[in-house]
């Protein structure tokens, strides 16, 4: 839809003009110049352009985003009539957001089931929880509202046993818990950070598995679901895991995130029968195995 207006009086910045006018913020208006959407007196101009009076202003509404039915490749590790688990490839956006991406493991359900649970959000059908862009493996998708519904509770209930699988900085000989909230680090608003307030409990058991040179193989129990948890909190111990852009260190040899969400198990939302859903480790962890074994590797 296009909206057009007159600028009763000079002097004032056209984005402001057209926050109030449109009841939007600032950087939406900006958004909008940025795509070619706002034009002045026919041409466009910048967010911060000193408006004339009588300057004629156009605003074009984005059209509404539609989500299409797409082809993403992934494997279906268990499925039934109320819900399925998948396994999410390395590098695959779970749903669309701000960027409205195109290719999104949502486009790749809608392509594959012939339902999926409505959900909280018409962005994301049948979406329970979400795995990180960079992180792969197993998750479940819900399929009807009932399932949806029962598994949402689960996750919130924390009965839902959720094991992973990292590599991280440094050789880890024993076992440990960390027990630190996580809230959003108040430096960087795109990362999270451990002790920080606001921030929420957040639980993680980690165990190491194979050492290396200098990293372990960890298997990780998840016991909260908050954003970027295993990254967090072993970044804060000392131990960030490798390939992490965000966390991890700024000479980090390994270019792709080592993490993998491995097994997820739970009751059945529906019929109350053990679900249990494993997702073998992924190929660019096992050549990170095979490159750092031998003499230098132990064994735990």
């Amino acid at each position: 839809m296009l909206h057009k207006f007159v600028a009763e009086a000079g002097g004032g910045r056209l984005d402001n003009f057209l926050a109030d006018a449109m009841e939007m913020s600032r950087s939406q208006v900006k958004k909008a110049v940025d795509d070619g959407r706002v034009t002045v007196n026919g041409k466009g101009e910048k967010a911060g352009y000193k408006l004339q009076e009588k300057d004629e202003i156009a605003f074009e509404e984005e059209a509404p985003y539609v989500l299409e039915a797409k082809y993403v490749p992934f494997d279906v590790l268990y499925e039934d009539e109320h819900l399925a688990c998948i396994d999410k490839p390395y590098g695959l956006v779970v749903h669309p957001g701000a960027g409205r991406e195109e290719e999104t493991l949502v486009h790749g359900l809608l392509d594959r089931f012939d339902h999926l649970a409505q959900g909280s959000d018409p962005l994301r059908p049948g979406i329970v929880h979400r795995l990180d862009k960079d992180t792969s493996g197993v998750m479940v998708v819900a399929k009807t509202d009932e399932a949806y519904e029962a598994l949402v509770e689960a996750f919130q209930e924390r009965r839902v046993e959720k094991t992973y699988y990292a590599v991280c900085r440094g050789v880890i000989r024993q076992k440990g818990i960390i027990d630190t909230p996580i809230g959003r680090d108040p430096k960087n608003r795109i990362r999270m950070a451990a002790g920080v307030y606001p921030s929420k409990e957040a639980l993680t058991e980690y165990t190491p598995v194979l050492a290396f040179r200098d990293s372990t193989l960890i298997r990780v129990a998840l016991h909260t679901g908050r954003t970027h948890q295993i990254r967090v909190h072993m970044a804060s111990v000392g131990h960030g895991l490798l390939g992490d852009p965000l966390y991890g260190a700024k000479n980090d040899r390994e270019k792709a995130l080592l993490l993998h969400s491995y097994r997820l198990a739970f009751s059945h939302p529906v019929t109350g029968e053990a679900v249990i859903a494993i997702s073998k480790l992924p190929e660019r962890m096992l050549a990170y195995i095979r490159k750092e074994r031998g003499d230098r590797c132990t064994r735990f």
